[in-house]
């Protein structure tokens, strides 16, 4: 099939060219049509507003040619200007009204925006978070709901500036039509800058945006990483990287100022010579023996034909707030307008409450089409069983666990839950079913309480206590300042790892999941909290369909069955016992490594080593040197020790004993240079015979 279910799976690698504005102002006006009421309300009021505004200078034009005619009265002045009062209060207060009632209607459009876009951002598949930086998402959220926004505001008031120019040039019109005429010499100028600015403007502000979201982006990014900078001394490669980034946003920012500082004195230029031409005509017809227009008509004409170009020129001048607020609606349709490509179909149904068990048919998969990740796997898992899955990084483990959730679908194969397939059930009922304890820990900004509870909200607070002090959490917590209310912010940054995954498994544990799959879930724990935690899983996860996949053997100890990942390919399966005794990569595995490391990280070079045993043939051989330590140096004198413990059961305390004591000093010495990855009972015996207690 070769579906691309990776980075940039969804929403595509490359930013797509944007799209058509009448479709963008669609969609900006569907969200206000959620606003009728308010926006019709406001729209009343603006119309009336600027009917009323509109007679306030033809109220002063009658005063004017009144008192230059010789004829006015003082009532009939005072009666001019209080009208002239009346109109102006009665205008302000319409249009302080309807600037309140749609500051309602923007706030509320916005607030759509931001939760329709969370919601499909909560929605996407693993692949688009994958694919793109943080801070690039949440401004999709935050920045570019809020210049939409700003858009809104100044497309609403376009309509009474609108309103206000054809007002102005009717009354105009019917006051001096010649100047109405000569007020139209602005048109081919505002036009030119309405095309110039619905072209260009539009394409620099959607690069101008994106630019912005990427700084945005590696701004978060290097915070959240600063630590590890500042470990390897890389703080100055973080601001030059930067720097090279934000230089880049600032050329596509300079482009958009100059594109605006060329418009303004453009703008300008052309409403000086609307008001010269108007002049111009209306001085021609208020002269002579025979005037045409009166001083008042005069002066009409040129308030009117400023009333006329300037919010004209101002809706132009407005352009480029519409742009920004266009590139910001592109950018949101790129997630409203997507689809997930894992989804319920229409005919799914609920995971039976008997469904147990999982089942991988012939699977293939991949996230990059044409490189599998996973090839033709075939295995069962009994319900209740406990299955671990082992391999070096790449294997294709934690792609395994992905699949089980459906965060992914399988390029060819199926993947069954008993005897339903995972496309025909429900991703809430799958999800209820199966939990997963990822490697990478992640707590919310809220209490230990809550953070626990998240795995079942209906859980009592003595119910989480008793759960911890199951898994040994509860020594820990206890002795915070705050205890089980203390707060933990940004993902458990005030905890330490083992910390956060122990509070990750307790969540876990109380959610009861009837499939559990443990992704190195222990990884980050020392050796007595890894300790508490196993002999929990021993209560609390008896009859549980469980998958481990570890690097680190110790999580294994219990499984039922061990499959063995090599590539995307299941090279080995059964039990532990059996897999030592094939002599294969797994036994090459426990012997160069298992053994030797009192059971500690299974890394990369060790499966590598194991790989070339197997290859070589060598099956009895234990490998020197620092590859059989997985890069941890050599420690020649323990292949000894590490030939008796690699024999399929726990090492004879005589026989380890006997052995120590026929050490060198300086094997012994090397050993306990190295003490942190011996086992506890060879350490302690070490230290012994160092201190001449055993003799």
């Amino acid at each position: 099939m070769g579906m691309r279910h990776g980075p940039r799976g969804m929403f595509g690698g490359k930013d797509k060219r944007s799209r058509p504005i009448r479709v963008l102002l669609g969609r900006m006006f569907g969200y206000l049509g959620r606003f009728k009421r308010i926006v019709t309300i406001g729209a009343i009021l603006s119309l009336v507003a600027t009917i009323v505004s509109v007679f306030d200078p033809l109220i002063l034009s009658i005063g004017i040619d009144l008192v230059a005619d010789g004829n006015s009265t003082f009532n009939t002045l005072l009666m001019l200007i209080g009208l002239y009062i009346l109109i102006k209060v009665t205008a302000w207060i319409l249009f302080g009204v309807n600037t309140w009632i749609l500051a309602g209607a923007q706030a509320g459009f916005v607030q759509n925006v931001q939760e329709d876009v969370y919601n499909h951002l909560v929605e996407a598949d693993l692949s688009y978070h994958k694919s793109e930086q943080s801070g690039n998402v949440t401004s999709r959220v935050t920045t570019d709901a809020v210049s939409l926004g700003t858009g809104v505001q100044v497309i609403i008031s376009f309509s009474s500036q609108i309103l206000m120019i054809i007002s102005s040039f009717l009354l105009l019109w019917f006051a001096a039509p010649a100047l109405a005429l000569t007020s139209l010499v602005v048109i081919p100028g505002v036009a030119f800058v309405a095309v110039l600015f619905g072209t260009v403007g539009q394409r620099i502000m959607l690069a101008s945006q994106r630019a912005a979201g990427k700084v945005s982006g590696q701004i978060a990014e290097n915070l959240s990483g600063i630590h590890i900078a500042k470990a390897f001394n890389r703080e100055k490669e973080l601001a030059e990287e930067m720097l090279e980034l934000n230089q880049q946003s600032y050329k596509h920012g300079f482009r958009f100022m100059i594109l605006m500082s060329a418009m303004q004195p453009l703008v300008r230029s052309i409403g000086q010579f609307a008001t010269a031409a108007v002049l111009f005509v209306a001085g021609a017809l208020a002269v002579g023996t025979l005037p045409v227009l009166t001083i008042g008509q005069v002066f009409l004409g040129v308030i009117l034909v400023g009333r006329f170009m300037w919010p004209l020129l101002m809706v132009v001048m407005s352009f480029a707030q519409v742009q920004a607020s266009m590139a910001a609606m592109d950018r949101v349709s790129d997630v409203l307008e997507s689809t997930p490509s894992i989804a319920d179909s229409e005919l799914a149904i609920s995971l039976a409450e008997e469904s147990d068990g999982i089942s991988f048919e012939d699977v293939t998969f991949s996230y990059v089409k044409d490189t599998p990740v996973l090839k033709n796997v075939d295995f069962s898992i009994a319900p209740g069983e406990m299955v671990a899955v082992v391999g070096h990084t790449g294997a294709g483990k934690t792609t395994l666990a992905a699949l089980v959730n459906r965060f992914y679908d399988p390029d060819s194969g199926r993947i069954l839950i008993g005897t339903q397939d995972l496309r025909e059930t429900t991703l809430d009922s799958l999800h209820n079913t199966v939990s997963l304890i990822p490697q990478e820990p992640y707590l919310f900004d809220d209490t230990i309480f809550e953070n626990i509870r998240y795995g079942r909200p209906g859980a009592s607070d003595e119910e989480i206590i008793e759960l911890c002090k199951i898994i040994g959490a509860n020594e820990f917590i206890e002795v915070l300042a705050e205890g089980y209310e203390t707060i933990i912010f940004e993902s458990g940054k005030n905890l330490s790892a083992g910390q956060r995954q122990m509070i990750t498994i307790a969540r876990t544990m109380l959610a009861d999941p009837k499939i559990l799959i443990l992704d190195e879930a222990t990884s980050r724990l020392d050796a007595y909290s890894e300790s508490l935690v196993q002999d929990a899983q021993e209560k609390l996860f008896a009859n549980r369909t469980t998958i481990v996949i570890a690097h680190r053997l110790t999580t294994i100890a219990n499984a039922s069955r061990v499959f063995v990942f090599d590539h995307g390919d299941l090279i080995e399966e059964g039990t532990h016992e059996e897999l030592l005794a094939l002599n294969g990569t797994f036994k090459s595995l426990y012997d160069t490594y298992y053994a030797h490391q009192g059971f500690e990280e299974l890394t990369e070079e060790a499966a590598e080593t194991a790989k070339e045993v197997v290859k070589d043939d060598t099956k009895d051989a234990v490998p020197a040197g620092p590859g059989m330590m997985g890069g941890h140096g050599g420690m020649g004198g323990m292949g000894g020790l590490g030939g008796m413990m690699g024999m399929g059961g726990p090492p004879d305390p005589e026989k380890m004993k006997e052995m120590i004591k026929n050490m060198s000093p300086e094997q012994r010495k090397q050993m306990l240079a190295h003490k942190d990855m011996l086992p506890p009972p060879i350490r302690e015996l070490l230290e012994k015979l160092e201190s001449g207690e055993e003799s």
